[in-house]
């Protein structure tokens, strides 16, 4: 029979046992919206193929076949479908490597970024049917980091390029008047 004393301390130890550990970090999706709605609403969505992953298959590189919808993207791209290293959290996406998708990815601190509370699906022939008349080709030969928006770089490079013929011009002839 237990003592008076292990009676006590038995329901401490439920107590400490329920309340005092630390609350576990779970996250849920609320419902995903149609996909109708999701191509509406998103910013960034394209349709390609994973050819490879990484860190725990929550990393893919993926050949763009199409873009749907936001600035044009390189030919392939990184997308990360949850943090590095041995980190983990259980909203994290994975892909199959060889497998098409339709991305509704993020654009994060430069990155693209995707987690299984996005819309992006399995490529299936469905699809097809809400595929936007304007959709156009990946940019052909351009491998980069994700959401980089080639094209707006070409002004300011010219510009640049500009700036510095300017500068060289001005220094020729600053030369020229010297050596008079």
């Amino acid at each position: 029979m237990p003592s008076l004393r292990h009676v006590r301390v038995l329901p401490v130890l439920v107590l400490l046992t329920l309340f005092g550990a630390p609350p576990a970090a779970l996250a849920s999706c609320v419902q995903p919206p149609s996909m109708e709605e999701a191509l509406k609403s998103a910013e960034i969505v394209f349709v390609g193929t994973v050819t490879s992953t990484a860190n725990r298959d929550t990393w893919a590189t993926v050949a763009i076949e199409e873009v749907w919808k936001g600035s044009d993207q390189p030919a392939t791209v990184l997308i990360k479908g949850g943090p590095g290293g041995n980190s983990a959290t259980s909203v994290d996406r994975t892909f199959q490597a060889g497998a098409k998708y339709l991305f509704f990815p993020l654009l994060s601190e430069g990155a693209l970024a995707d987690n299984s509370c996005s819309s992006t699906t399995p490529w299936s022939e469905e699809l097809l049917a809400l595929r936007p008349s304007d959709a156009r080709q990946a940019l052909p030969g351009i491998e980069g980091e994700a959401g980089l928006d080639v094209m707006g770089l070409v002004a300011p490079l010219g510009v640049a390029l500009v700036v510095a013929a300017a500068l060289l011009a001005v220094g020729l002839l600053a030369r020229g008047r010297q050596s008079s």
